[in-house]
């Protein structure tokens, strides 16, 4: 009987494997799970998952490791993009690795309901370099930290798996050192908008001094204050803010022309108008 378009055929030791996955609620598998669930040579089971690869019902994304391809792609029911999220504990917690890690700038932001971009690109902090993972249309870009800055973050719970991510003080801190990252300082302005609601004062201006960053500093005072015009923002903060100020003078964009009046009070040139902007 000729096999029907469209049908994978699986050994039952592939729908073992497969299947097994599912109910235990694993997204990530390696030579080790496989053997595990099915009692079979650590050899058998590197080809075993090979062919499943091969056959469309699990995506390599790196030396011997493959996330599942869930029921509802494999028949046709909608496009295959991995959620980068539901593998990146299990990832960063295997292959030698420390599991040291944390989801941040935008990608933390639209976990906190503050983005406006939602990109494909999931933005995540590592103390050491690592290479970026291909998800299919999906991509884990790592960014390397260093240890003194690599801080401010909690473990929450995403679609009943655990993740990583920088908490809002440290996700508007970080977004706004690296807006390079985060669309540039106009679209990290709307995002610290977003974000500053819930933002507890003290832990702020601690992180704020342990970046140790002037410019940070500044362009954060400035982009605060000119928020406060639009919405409200303790002054308290950002009186505390203007006290860590220095002499150098910044251009809030230095991507964009010198231009723009000098604000004395945050010693930044105001080349980018961040009012109109959001």
């Amino acid at each position: 009987m000729a096999e029907e378009p469209g049908t994978i055929q699986l050994s039952h030791l592939e729908q073992t494997i497969y299947f097994g996955s599912q109910r235990q609620g694993v997204h990530l598998l390696d030579a080790d799970f496989a053997t595990d669930l099915v009692d079979i040579s650590r050899r058998h089971a590197v080809n075993l998952l090979a062919s499943m690869a091969q056959k469309g019902v699990l995506h390599r994304v790196g030396r011997g490791r493959y996330a599942i391809i869930p029921p509802d792609v494999l028949y046709g029911r909608r496009s295959h993009v991995v959620d980068p999220h539901l593998i990146l504990d299990e990832l960063m917690q295997s292959n030698g690795t420390d599991g040291r890690y944390y989801v941040a700038y935008q990608s933390a932001a639209a976990i906190h309901g503050a983005a406006h971009q939602l990109p494909f690109v999931l933005l995540v902090a590592v103390p050491q370099q690592r290479r970026p993972i291909e998800l299919g249309r999906a991509r884990i870009q790592f960014v390397q930290l260093k240890p003194d800055k690599f801080f401010g973050f909690q473990q929450i719970t995403y679609h009943d798996v655990p993740v990583n991510v920088s908490d809002p003080e440290k996700t508007m801190l970080d977004c706004l050192e690296r807006f390079d990252l985060c669309g540039g300082v106009a679209e990290v302005a709307r995002t610290i908008s977003g974000l500053i609601e819930g933002v507890e004062r003290d832990r702020l201006l601690e992180y704020l001094r342990r970046m140790d960053n002037q410019a940070l500093a500044q362009r954060l005072g400035l982009i605060l204050e000119r928020l406060s015009t639009v919405q409200e923002i303790e002054k308290d903060l950002i009186d505390a803010v203007a006290r860590q100020v220095g002499e150098h003078i910044y251009a809030l964009d230095p991507h964009e022309p010198e231009v723009g009046v000098l604000d004395s009070r945050w010693r930044i040139r105001e080349n980018l108008d961040i009012l109109g902007e959001l």
